[in-house]
């Protein structure tokens, strides 16, 4: 048994029973006004009440339907041989040349025979696009053990039509490579009305699939103006920049289902599972802990949910900087008795992060597109982006994490729209991962020399 429970056990059974009812009176009265003050504010508690948050697509309106079909046709396909996998970029272990490079006549051969053989499911998924409600079958009931399977495949397709879109690019099909590009962004609003964490982040990185090729579409292509403004009009739609509010009520509901469920009325040896333990002796002692213990470790995680939440709700960008600043050391904000909340809230620390991330990436996307549009008008680069408004722009974005308007960079090259990024500091607009990191995180625009 860890040293901490041991100690928590020892002195927990050595308390008079009056103080121990005492305890547990006084640990009901303060978990039941936090659930009350959650449900008075209008925001789930149950699992149940969770799953209404999840609305019912008008009928024959759920693109889920669609994209459950392009599931099936894509899991048709025998999985690649290796030489395939070798020469496919994207869906394959193969590297993307540089913006400013064609591909080479082996990879785009192998792209086109890949998309060939997944011309069904693409064109469902393009059906899936054009519809604006999406719902897929979930079982809230299961609580933490929810099965999602149809994230994993949504990831798939997002890879799918993003490779499509290259290999449009490569063709001089800039429109159609435009459409590609729309349908997949719209694989991310598919689970935007899901109430769930894993989802919130599945959304956000099938965005960063679909907007990796937006840039290299943006560098290497000459598309309309129309072009330009639906694939503007799909990142603001994406950008969202309250994208982890539903998350973070969605998680509460499920912390408060763990604890409910499997701590204060344990079934069976998941909770002795969880923690490591078996269902042995230590089990059966660790039963013996009052659950006022448990109730109190439950106010603590509420406290810091609530906060959580009441930061996803603050404006934007208010609301990612103070999420940000949440971000404490566990060991800090829990005390170490606290098992089951020490065990919960550590996966929450990057959650805000994320979220900046990836509406940056969405804005400065959607700001260098405007850039583009400026240009193929007056000839040239733009000398700031006040000069977009408002022709372009409403008005400049914001940057995420430090509340600043968007930064912007032009060189021989092209150009760059940028954030600090997580350092907080400005890297004069470089995006280079390097060892899954990027100094800043921005749009940038390589256009090869022999175009323009």
């Amino acid at each position: 048994m860890p040293v901490a429970l041991q100690i928590i056990l020892s002195a927990v059974l050595s308390l008079p029973f009056t103080l121990m009812d005492a305890w547990t009176a006084a640990a009901d009265a303060r978990l039941d006004a936090r659930l009350k003050a959650i449900r008075d504010a209008g925001d789930p508690v149950t699992m149940a009440e969770l799953a209404r948050l999840y609305p019912e697509p008008p009928k024959g309106q759920n693109a889920a339907d669609f994209y459950k079909a392009a599931f099936q046709k894509m899991d048709e396909l025998a999985e690649l041989p290796a030489n395939q996998q070798a020469l496919l970029p994207i869906v394959g272990t193969a590297e993307l040349p540089d913006p400013d490079l064609g591909l080479p006549p082996a990879m785009l051969a192998a792209i086109r025979d890949y998309l060939k053989a997944n011309a069904e499911a693409l064109e469902l998924l393009r059906k899936a696009a054009a519809l604006d409600a999406c719902k897929f079958e979930l079982d809230f009931t299961k609580g933490p053990g929810m099965l999602l399977p149809h994230l994993a495949k949504l990831r798939q397709a997002a890879r799918l039509l993003a490779l499509e879109a290259v290999e449009r690019t490569e063709s001089a099909k800039p429109d159609d490579a435009a459409q590609s590009l729309v349908a997949d962004l719209r694989i991310g609003q598919a689970v935007a009305a899901e109430p769930i964490l894993i989802s919130s982040l599945v959304r956000i990185a099938c965005d960063a699939i679909a907007v990796g090729q937006v840039e290299r579409w943006a560098s290497r292509a000459k598309p309309s103006d129309q072009a330009l403004q639906r694939l503007q009009a799909q990142l603001a739609a994406n950008a969202a920049p309250r994208v982890i509010e539903r998350a973070m009520v969605g998680e509460r509901c499920f912390g408060i289902d763990i604890y409910q469920n499997y701590v204060l009325q344990p079934k069976g040896p998941e909770l002795m599972g969880a923690l490591g333990m078996g269902d042995g002796p230590p089990a059966i002692l660790l039963r013996a802990i009052p659950s006022a213990y448990f109730k109190s470790d439950m106010i603590g995680y509420l406290d810091i949910m609530n906060r959580y939440v009441d930061a996803s709700r603050k404006p934007y960008p208010e609301n990612f900087q103070l999420g940000d600043r949440l971000r404490v050391d566990i060991d800090q904000a829990i005390p170490k008795y606290y098992v089951v909340s020490r065990m919960i809230l550590p996966a929450l620390s990057r959650v805000f992060t994320t979220g900046q991330t990836h509406v940056a990436r969405c804005e400065t996307a959607r700001v260098g597109l405007a850039v583009l549009r400026r240009r193929v008008k007056h000839g040239q680069l733009p000398k700031d982006l006040n000069a977009l408004v408002p022709a372009y722009l409403d008005r400049v974005p914001l940057d995420p994490f430090d509340g600043k308007p968007l930064r912007y960079r032009k060189d021989a090259d092209g150009f760059v729209v940028y954030t600090l990024g997580e350092n907080g500091k400005d890297d004069a607009g470089d995006t280079e991962r390097r060892e899954g990191k990027q100094p800043d995180v921005g749009f940038r625009v390589r256009w090869p020399k022999a175009m323009f």
